[in-house]
């Protein structure tokens, strides 16, 4: 069976399931497929690293997305400590895998006042962090050859406060000094969170593309990234829409003359377990079905990463560990299956 039929019919069966009357689209799974697994997939030890890796080949992903640091790389202004970057981006590419880098975190130094360990910590300088990505884009050579400026910066999660400009003014930033450390790296904005508006506390993702742009992102990206979760629904039994969002998104790069690039999904999935996030293994089957296979009929789609391989722990109540295709012991979830190809 091929992954196409695989997507079709477990998705189709556990879309039933879910009470959902629209068929999955009829489309073919897109030929760059990814997975990530956060920060916490740097905290492996090789022999599970490389389980989980190949687990990924399995599915047939091509693609791992892994955090590059800052802030436990450079805790030292000009200091620089890859060791644990190189140990998993090297274990990544003895398997076949391309990388994408995400570049984040804030070292207490580059942050001016009382440093916040937390991961919305911004720097004080966007000129610091570009020289940053400037070096991680000169270190990692040839293994890696694209780079996700930031992660979800529309909400105070990731961003705080949530500041589009100032967002803009480290990507514009980082944006040349990767490409004069390697001119033929893609450089991605960062993936955007699937949220609303709500006052200044968080920004939806098409709203804060569009302050981007105003910003003058125009020129300092490749493409686009973004990350349309859809839980608890299917793409097509959404009543909230929020896949629109990646049509949305795509309009306002027409507007803005970068139509011919793409956008890529650098994070989608749902979390199983019993926390009041939480979706039945089944739904989250449906769920990660629908989206791939949406994702697969759009023609500015690029590489789609699905969020995660492997639950990171153990606790159900903690929606954040339980959003594997396969349990934190390696056992399969229907969600494996779905991607799985023949």
């Amino acid at each position: 069976m091929t992954l196409r039929s695989r997507l079709l019919t477990v998705a189709a069966a556990a879309t039933i399931a879910l009470g959902v009357s629209a068929p999955i689209a009829q489309a073919s799974p897109t030929d760059e497929l990814g997975f990530t697994g956060g920060a916490a997939f740097l905290t492996l030890d090789d022999a599970t690293l490389n389980n989980e890796l190949g687990a990924g080949r399995e599915i047939g992903a091509s693609w791992v997305r892994v955090v590059v640091n800052w802030a436990s790389i450079e805790t030292t202004p000009g200091v620089f400590d890859w060791g644990n970057t190189d140990r998993v981006i090297n274990a990544a590419r003895a398997q076949g895998y391309s990388v994408l880098a995400v570049l984040g975190g804030t070292p207490g130094w580059a942050q001016g006042g009382i440093a916040s360990p937390l991961p919305g910590a911004v720097p004080l300088d966007a000129g610091t962090f570009g020289t940053f990505a400037g070096a991680a884009a000169a270190h990692l050579g040839d293994r890696v050859d694209s780079y996700e400026v930031w992660n979800e910066p529309n909400i105070p999660t990731f961003f705080a406060p949530v500041d589009a400009v100032r967002y803009t003014s480290l990507l514009r930033a980082a944006y040349p000094a990767i490409h004069n450390a390697d001119p033929g790296a893609t450089v991605l904005s960062a993936g955007l969170a699937t949220t609303m508006n709500v006052g200044a506390w968080t920004v939806a993702p098409v709203t804060f593309l569009q302050q981007m742009y105003a910003a003058g992102a125009g020129g300092f990206v490749d493409a686009v990234a973004l990350h349309p979760y859809t839980f608890p629904f299917t793409v097509e039994n959404d009543p909230n829409g929020q896949w629109a969002q990646v049509d949305q998104a795509y309009g306002t790069m027409v507007a803005n003359g970068d139509g011919g690039k793409k956008i890529w999904i650098t994070e989608l999935g749902a979390p199983t377990g019993n926390s009041p996030m939480a979706v039945t293994e089944d739904a989250q089957a449906a769920i990660i079905g629908s989206s791939l296979s949406k994702a697969s009929s759009l023609p500015y789609i690029g590489p789609v990463f699905v969020h995660s391989l492997r639950d990171s722990g153990l606790d159900p109540a903690d929606a954040e560990q339980n959003y594997g295709l396969l349990r934190f012991d390696f056992s399969h979830k229907p969600a494996f299956d779905v991607v799985r190809g023949s």
